[in-house]
């Protein structure tokens, strides 16, 4: 487009300080100027901002719009019913899922987007998202980078131009100069709308017109907004009064040289948008502030949104005190409702006044002390008055309309900590909760998300777990003696193995990992947080409700190639916990099959373990008709054991740890099945025959048959002669240093204690070392220090004494005193400088 052909009249005269800004902004702010008398209002905005969406508002009222257009993905559109609906309560998200890519649209109370959304609602406006659909989006570099943002602003954060202002205006980063120049004007100056967005546009434009045309190629910032004009035109097209168009400050410059037909703006227009009218699945979720904070990984916006979230509050108030019914105060549980203000921990009665924000600075730090004592932490009345007066101060010296959210932080830290910790001890805790919080939007079921959502969700309520905030809880379930705790154990078990990220085991008998086992309770953690729901969302396209999600889940693992046994074992394990007992045979063939195929002793002996641990805790479990079944394939197992037992003599040496682990777990499983709840139901004479022959095998690796030694020492089946013997043969003089080393390693893994209780073996290995010569005993120290690592302090201690009583000296005489001249000292101190010195030329000073 040209400005003559299509373009609106111009306006009189520059804009305000035009002379002093480049060409390009300026001729960006006359078109802002001359669109909007034309009947296209740009609203360029910073997402989540409460500045913007109080201008936006001011803007909507006196516009009166009949089209609103906003920045989003085109099948957001589909959704629109659901987000006006009054059920659906910010924090909320549109979520998108393509071909494994994540990604958020947030939107919370102070959103200038949520405003727009709900002000075209109650005004009948038509409303459509006007981005490019989600899935033509490029993709991260990074796949691992999760789930992402649909507003990012990564061009504001890396402005140069934007960091020079900072810096020239005082401000830390962004973020400040952000509050500063937007978010603490007079109440008055954000209303006045055009002077606000003008300002708005012009500070985006500095990092705009930084991007060059290749950087906008490459992020699709250019395809984007390709979309964004085509459709902006489409409206035009169809006119039926004012437009206002809601995008990121960033594409606005872009948006409006694209109707002018600029240098720039071509660049955008060349581009093909491609079809402009998308089916493409969304959904809305529940979102939280804490999943919103910008100060915890959040890409874009403001953040501390529950700080923010309070601003929206006062300045609502205020402006229904003032007269000014706000136009999107239609929903019940708008800005000044009891919810809301039970939501943020302010009173009924609680009256706004224009009073500089001291009254909001007051109840906010009031809050953080209220969660500080709550903790344990005294702080005084007189501190939070001392705070409140030092963030009144700061703002005034700042110049400042009211406290902000940097004014508050910086009186908080000066006023509320008396140690080093800062921000990282109690006080940045009490702060992350009030500043960010737990608490989840609402929406109304089945209207914008799947079923199974909804399923979940009911099941979760039904089992009496809270699941309309986002908090962390914990729950002790005791599934021995109390069924509706096996229910409760089962949900949650399910919605791990789905891997909702719901919850997860921390403490008590854990019969998957098999630790715990004989303690009376289960302890598990768990919490309904967004990205629940996200998992959700995405598991719903293998099946419309939990069980059927779960079988084909099921399914998935079943159909594995080559699972060792182990894992076979725990998704056995993992279905007895889910209470699916309908897929149990066919979890237990695969079992037998693994046993028959699987070449991993370790895994065949931990597989073991698991089922073990399934039969021996039938009080809180229910195999059902499954436990003849899994008793035979004990049996089955141990018979494999048994078979992989006697190949084990010819393993080349550097395998030989390996299989000492799992001799000691097989040891262990033997030890467990002769108790007496299972003494007598298995057959494990096969695998402990097997053990006395490898022990025979004396070509056998030297740590292996150091370690079956140890075994059949502690399991009585080697006397004390036994073990003579076996000492004298390995430790004779002329025996292989390594093969010393190796046996005394495996001996000791195995019987640890047997140094300290055996005084033989204590003179045979002294002896014996004794007789190395230098080189020999620096070739096998490194295994010695490791044989004696298995050695609890206490008996450390006993073999120091022990050895020096037979060296005719005392146990502290054994310590090692380094006596050092004044002359190495000082070399030493040099060294450790100029590595000082090094590393700081290197950047790495600050490495510990």
């Amino acid at each position: 487009m040209t400005p003559g052909r299509s373009g609106p009249g111009h306006s009189t005269g520059p804009p305000d300080g035009a002379d002093l800004a480049p060409p390009r902004l300026t001729r960006g702010l006359e078109a802002l100027r001359r669109w909007r008398e034309a009947g296209v209002c740009f609203a360029p905005i910073r997402h989540h901002s409460p500045g913007c969406a109080t201008a936006l508002l001011a803007l909507l009222d006196e516009v009166g719009p009949a089209v609103v257009l906003i920045e989003g993905p085109r099948e957001y559109t589909a959704l629109l019913p659901a987000l006006a609906d009054a059920r659906t309560r910010p924090p909320v998200a549109v979520l998108s899922i393509h071909q494994g890519r994540t990604a958020c649209y947030p939107l919370a109370d102070f959103s200038p987007e949520w405003v727009a959304l709900r002000w075209a609602a109650a005004h009948g406006a038509t409303v459509d998202f006007i981005d490019q659909s989600w899935a033509d989006q490029p993709a991260q570099d990074d796949p691992g980078a999760g789930v992402r943002t649909l507003q990012a602003e990564f061009h504001l954060a890396r402005s140069q131009a934007i960091a020079a202002l900072a810096r020239r205006l005082g401000c830390r980063d962004l973020d400040e100069v952000w509050e500063h120049l937007f978010e603490l004007r007079e109440a008055g100056r954000t209303a006045e709308w055009r002077g606000y967005f003008d300002d708005v546009l012009a500070w985006a434009a500095l990092a705009r017109m930084e991007a060059t045309r290749e950087m906008l190629e490459a992020d699709g910032s250019h395809a984007r907004e390709a979309v964004m004009a085509a459709l902006i035109d489409r409206h035009r097209s169809q006119p039926t009064g004012p437009i206002v168009v809601v995008t990121g400050a960033f594409h606005t410059l872009a948006l409006l040289e694209a109707l002018e037909g600029t240098v720039e703006g071509r660049w955008v227009t060349d581009r093909d948008p491609g079809p402009l009218d998308l089916a493409r699945p969304a959904w809305l979720i529940r979102y939280s502030h804490a999943r919103l904070d910008g100060l915890r990984g959040y890409g874009a916006g403001m953040p501390a949104p529950g700080f923010w979230q309070r601003a929206w509050e006062a300045a609502a108030d205020q402006r229904t005190t003032a007269g000014g019914q706000s136009s999107v105060a239609t929903d019940p549980d708008g800005p000044s409702s009891p919810r809301r203000r039970a939501a943020s921990g302010r009173r009924a009665d609680d009256q706004p006044t224009d009073d500089g924000g001291r009254q909001f600075t007051v109840q906010l730090l009031l809050e953080v002390a209220a969660r500080l004592r709550a903790d344990g932490e005294p702080l005084s009345t007189a501190a939070v008055a001392e705070a409140a007066e030092q963030a009144l101060r700061l703002a005034a010296f700042r110049g400042r309309a009211r406290p902000g959210l940097t004014d508050v932080t910086d009186a908080m830290l000066s006023c509320f900590v008396s140690d080093d910790n800062g921000l990282s001890g109690p006080l940045g805790a009490a702060i992350a909760a009030v500043f960010g919080g737990s608490a989840l939007g609402d929406l109304p079921e089945g209207l914008a998300s799947p079923p199974l959502v909804a399923e979940a969700r009911a099941q979760a309520e039904r089992l009496r777990f809270v699941v309309d905030d986002g908090a962390t809880r914990q729950v002790s379930l005791d599934t021995a003696r109390k069924p509706a705790q096996v229910r409760r154990r089962e949900f949650l078990a399910t919605m791990r193995f789905i891997e909702a990220g719901f919850a997860r085991q921390i403490a008590g008998a854990d019969l998957v990992a098999g630790t715990g086992l004989g303690q009376l309770f289960e302890r598990w953690e768990y919490a309904w947080t967004p990205l629940v729901e996200m998992a959700l969302v995405e598991a719903s396209a293998e099946g419309g409700s939990l069980a059927e999600v779960r079988a084909g889940r099921i399914r998935q693992r079943l159909q594995a190639a080559d699972p060792p046994a182990a894992a076979a074992a725990q998704l056995v394990a993992e279905l007895v916990l889910m209470g699916a007992e309908a897929e149990l045979p066919a979890a237990l063939s695969a079992l037998r099959l693994c046993y028959d195929a699987d070449p991993r002793l370790a895994s065949v002996v931990a597989s073991l373990h698991t089922l073990t641990g399934l039969v021996s805790e039938t009080g809180r479990l229910a195999l059902g008709g499954h436990a003849p079944a899994v008793h035979g394939l004990l049996n089955h197992g141990l018979a494999a054991v048994a078979y992989q037992l006697g190949p084990l003599a010819d393993l080349p040496a550097d395998q030989a740890a390996e299989a000492c682990q799992a001799l000691l777990g097989l040891r262990a499983l033997l030890r467990r099945m002769a108790e007496p709840d299972l003494a007598g139901q298995l057959d494990c004479e096969a695998p402990r025959r097997e053990l006395r022959r490898l022990r025979q095998q004396r070509a056998a690796p030297a740590q292996l048959h150091g370690c079956l030694v140890g075994i059949g020492y502690s399991d009585d089946e080697l006397g004390a002669g036994d073990l003579q013997a076996e000492v004298v043969a390995h430790l004779h003089p002329g025996a292989d240093p390594d093969r010393v080393s190796a046996f005394l390693l495996g001996l000791m893994q195995a019987a640890p204690d047997l140094i300290v209780h055996a005084p033989d073996l204590l003179a045979a290995v002294n002896a014996r070392l004794a007789d190395l010569d230098e080189a020999s005993l620096l070739r096998v120290l490194p295994d010695l220090r490791q044989a004696f690592t298995w050695l609890r302090p206490t008996e450390t201690a006993r073999l120091a004494e022990l050895v020096a009583a037979a060296t005719g000296l005392r146990a502290g005489d054994l310590d090692v005193v380094l006596d050092l001249s004044p002359a190495d000292l000082a070399r030493a101190r040099t060294v450790e400088l100029d590595l000082l010195t090094s590393l700081s030329r290197d950047g790495l000073g600050g490495v510990r």
